[in-house]
């Protein structure tokens, strides 16, 4: 069974919206919010190559080999994302209007 994250998108942004943390694992974690952020936000059903995000969960100390997929909660909106393979999953708020918010400008939500 996989973890299950709860996460806003503003702890991970400093006062400019880039991310905060210089390096480390804070660092590689909000590259990874942040990739869930921007493929989701596509406007295409399946996501580029470019914008696919590899799982990072390690279960038993292997890669997991899944791909996240995520889609809106409809009651606010937040990301909902997960692992079809590992079970890990969650969620991220206050990502509208970052700069890995890739809907186009004009698009009503």
């Amino acid at each position: 069974m996989g973890d299950r994250w709860y996460t806003n998108l503003n702890i991970f942004l400093d006062e400019n919206g880039a991310i905060a943390a210089p390096k480390g694992p804070a660092r590689k974690l909000a590259e990874h919010i942040v990739a869930i952020v921007a493929m989701a936000s596509r406007p295409e059903l399946i996501p580029l190559p470019e914008y696919q995000v590899r799982c990072r969960r390690r279960p038993g100390r292997k890669p997991c080999t899944g791909i996240i997929e995520a889609d809106f909660d409809p009651e606010d909106y937040r990301i909902m994302w997960w692992c079809p393979v590992c079970d890990d999953c969650g969620y991220i708020s206050d990502w509208q209007g970052s700069i890995w918010d890739l809907r186009d400008a004009g698009e009503v939500h």
